[in-house]
């Protein structure tokens, strides 16, 4: 399995773990984003994400998932999960 593949968003890292799982936030972060596609629809012939659920989790392996979980939300797609998660860790890693 190769890495995923990364793009940036706001000066932050954006990679697709598994078709329906994204992380967004920088890996050496106290705290990060994770989204969950919860389904699809289309949208002049594309599949488009909607809605999202996002995460906001301590970046620490060694806690269980429901121990990292700070915050919840839901999203109605991509770009709006992107600018929640941002304004989340802006106030969570203060920066």
């Amino acid at each position: 399995m190769g890495l995923p593949q990364v793009f940036k968003y706001r000066g932050r890292e954006v990679y697709k773990i598994r078709n329906n799982l994204i992380h967004y936030g920088n890996p050496d972060d106290k705290f990060v984003a994770v989204f969950v596609v919860l389904g699809t629809e289309e949208y002049k012939g594309y599949r488009i994400s909607s809605p999202i659920s996002v995460e906001l989790q301590i970046n620490n392996p060694k806690l269980t998932v429901k121990e990292r979980v700070v915050k919840k939300a839901e999203a109605d797609n991509l770009y709006k999960a992107l600018e929640l998660a941002h304004v989340w860790l802006v106030q969570a890693n203060g920066k």
